[in-house]
């Protein structure tokens, strides 16, 4: 049973408002619309009834209210308990990610697990922000668990996340902007670049060897986000993940590259470890956040 529903449907009637409840709680507009729906699919009966006063329950709905409150707080009672005998109770978890990953799924992630287990404590190392220092962290056991971009250089056991989108990035008065999408490299030709530096860049000298293009480097820089800055500023074209240019407001302009290119996200750690029970609940939680934003961008 998905209890998140039955919590999102308090939510609406506590605040007789369904695009605020949907971004109290992280959903959009039509996602928030879609759970409500299924809902009165599943019961066959009206949950909500909307006018010019607002969202409130249904007549038919309300003797299901003391139900599902029962229901929820059984649910957080039978986590409490499961919680205490896995020893969830205390410790700390080690975690390596890179920037766009502290920009984008960790903040959900980190307070959704804090909020399970307060006396956890996280800790986040990002090092140099590198594929390849998130690697030499877990190798060398600064972290439980990492980050990574498959394939991995060493050997580790690794979760398949989701693939991120690598987008095409231009000032909003290029030339390129009206270009018909996806674009070629080759129309890149001539165009300053600005460049990851060397241990970010991966991704895209790989594209650039697989397509047979030498880029016009005008400037190389580690951060990801002044790259976007830059090229938000005319400076020139960069290519930059979906996490990060989907992580702040820009005016830059993205365009879909030839091919349709992506990094493969996953998380990983030591082969022949078991990973530890933070971990593990971690995980989870990681894998439920980012299919709700899969389910949510449909």
């Amino acid at each position: 049973m998905d209890i998140e529903k039955y919590k999102f449907f308090l939510k609406v009637v506590e605040l007789g408002n369904l695009t605020k409840a949907a971004e109290s709680m992280g959903y959009s507009q039509s996602g928030a619309s879609h759970i409500i729906k299924t809902m009165e699919n599943e019961l066959g009966i009206r949950l909500l009834i909307r006018g010019h006063f607002g969202i409130r329950v249904a007549s038919e709905a309300e003797p299901l209210l003391p139900a599902i409150r029962n229901l929820i707080a059984n649910e957080e009672k039978i986590r409490d308990i499961s919680n205490s005998i896995a020893g969830l109770e205390s410790g700390t978890l080690r975690i390596g990610a890179f920037v766009s990953i502290c920009l984008s799924w960790l903040p959900a992630v980190a307070g959704r697990f804090h909020t399970l287990y307060p006396n956890i404590k996280l800790e986040i190392l990002s090092g140099s922000g590198s594929y390849e220092d998130m690697e030499q962290l877990l190798q060398e056991g600064f972290v439980d668990i990492s980050f990574v971009r498959a394939p991995v250089i060493n050997h580790f056991e690794v979760t398949p996340l989701a693939n991120d989108p690598l987008h095409l990035v231009l000032p909003p008065n290029h030339p390129l902007v009206h270009v018909p999408e996806p674009i070629p490299y080759s129309m890149l030709s001539g165009h300053p670049m600005l460049m990851p530096t060397e241990g970010n860049n991966d991704d895209i000298t790989r594209l650039f060897v697989q397509h047979n293009f030498v880029p016009t480097i005008a400037l190389t820089m580690q951060d990801d986000l002044s790259l976007l800055a830059l090229a938000e500023n005319g400076l020139g074209y960069t290519i930059l993940p979906g996490l990060i240019v989907n992580a702040r407001p820009h005016h830059a302009i993205l365009r879909r590259l030839e091919d349709d290119p992506f990094r493969a996200l996953g998380i990983a750690s030591r082969f022949g470890e078991e990973r530890s029970l933070h971990a593990t609940a971690f995980i989870r939680i990681l894998q439920e956040y980012i299919s709700s934003q899969k389910e949510h961008s449909t």
